[in-house]
């Protein structure tokens, strides 16, 4: 008996106007109750005088000003920048001269006054003026698991470094500025952040490793179950638990949305790789978490999505090894223009994403594999040979208008082919200029 995997069928996730209409009505209910929440929380804020704020630091860096004193001597400051998150997800930026240890992830009680700033700002950020910052006693959950994998490194020369990568690739921590620079300046940012690319790579990893005892057990007890279906819900119950370990982070979320709605459609036999589909899950998340309309990260993971359905569509078939390369380097020069419209860096060291971006099918997989036996430290030396590059860079920022267009061009590629060649030479054009000015 032959058993099939797919459906025989291909129909579209939502055919006709009625359809969209409803949904899109549906969703703008959604979206209009979600910013409503936004600004019942906005509005009680008090920016009239001080008050308390309960947040956990996302994120905390050093930061050195130049500051010219009024007997014309010159003086730098130096003070620390803290990324708050309060109990709702809303986002404050506060500073403090105190001589602060770390205290990155750690819970505290914030006394200080809220500069003034609207209700579009508030979705993305506010500034406070914090007159005293003092610890709570309260843990992040997920402290157990960094404690973990910086014990694993300890021993090197600059573990925490190597710590601290490792963090953001496997929990969403974010980058210490070695890393940050370096993986900015050679475009790796997009494989270190989670996203649909980390999703994919585990859940791959995960079939390989379930199927052959699943087969073994299909065999003998329930020959008339399907591997793909019973497989693909085992491995969404997994991934919905890394979500919420990663605390929902907007790439991932995306992609966990659209591999939930992936395996429902190709459960039912609708048409996986849409853009349709694409539409809807854009539509749902934002519906959910208005904020998303400006999360950079999200905004690349769909970018990155959207092209490489374009690439699907479009490409002929050939060889495996080929078409691979193909891809990715069609993704890369597709991605550009828009990466260089939130990102300035550009050096054409950034090539080097093409290989790493492959190579990381087998890296992450085997560095988690190896922190889950206690040995995560052996890559060290290699990583923080990577972590001391400084490749000399050029900044250039894509105008608004230009990117505007491109996207336009991009969209008419879904229903063109010849569309899509002039997107790709354009794409390849945008990195020759780019090219040319480094030179």
């Amino acid at each position: 008996m032959n058993k099939s995997k797919s459906s025989p069928y291909a129909v579209l996730l939502i055919e006709g106007v009625r359809e969209w209409v409803f949904f899109i009505g549906l969703f703008v209910l959604v979206f209009a109750y979600s910013v409503g929440e936004k600004y019942r929380q906005f509005s009680q804020l008090d920016f009239s005088k001080p008050q308390e704020i309960y947040a956990q630091v996302v994120l905390q860096y050093p930061k050195s000003v130049e500051k010219t004193l009024k007997n014309g001597t010159r003086k730098i400051e130096h003070y620390f920048v803290l990324k708050l998150s309060d109990t709702n997800n809303n986002i404050f930026y506060t500073t403090s001269k105190e001589d602060l240890k770390s205290i990155a992830n750690r819970y505290i009680r914030l006394y200080g006054q809220i500069q003034k700033c609207s209700f579009l700002q508030f979705f993305k950020s506010c500034y406070v003026f914090a007159y005293s910052i003092s610890l709570l006693h309260k843990r992040d959950y997920r402290d157990t698991i960094r404690d973990f994998i910086d014990k694993q490194h300890a021993q090197a020369a600059e573990g925490a470094s190597a710590g601290n990568l490792y963090r953001a690739l496997f929990i969403a921590d974010p980058l210490d500025k070695q890393w940050r620079d370096v993986s900015n300046k050679l475009g790796l940012a997009h494989i270190i952040a989670i996203s649909g690319f980390h999703l994919g790579v585990l859940s791959g990893v995960f079939y390989l490793v379930f199927a052959p005892l699943y087969r073994y057990c299909q065999h003998r007890y329930f020959p008339y179950r399907n591997e793909a279906y019973d497989l693909g819900a085992l491995i969404l119950i997994l991934m919905f638990g890394y979500l919420l370990i990663l605390d929902y982070q907007p790439s991932f979320f995306r992609s966990f949305v659209m591999a939930v709605l992936g395996f429902l459609i190709y459960y039912s036999g609708i048409r996986l790789l849409s853009f349709s589909l694409l539409f809807f899950v854009c539509l749902f998340c934002i519906a959910l978490f208005p904020s998303l309309l400006i999360n950079i990260g999200f905004i690349l993971s769909v970018a990155g999505v959207f092209y490489i359905f374009l690439f699907i569509k479009h490409c002929p078939k050939m060889h495996k090894i080929f078409y691979a390369i193909l891809f990715n380097f069609a993704i890369f020069f597709n991605i550009a223009p828009i990466v260089h419209y939130f990102f300035p860096y550009f050096t054409p060291y950034q090539l080097i994403s093409i290989p790493v971006s492959i190579a990381f099918i087998v890296f992450f997989p085997l560095s988690l594999g190896l922190h889950a036996l206690g040995f995560g430290g052996v890559m060290d030396k290699f990583l923080l040979q990577g972590a001391a590059l400084n490749p000399p860079f050029i900044e250039y920022y894509a105008p608004g208008i230009f990117v505007l267009a491109y996207v336009g061009l991009s969209l008419c590629a879904i229903y063109s082919k010849k569309m899509y060649v002039l997107l790709n030479l354009w794409s390849i054009g945008f990195f020759i200029v780019l090219l040319w000015r480094y030179l």
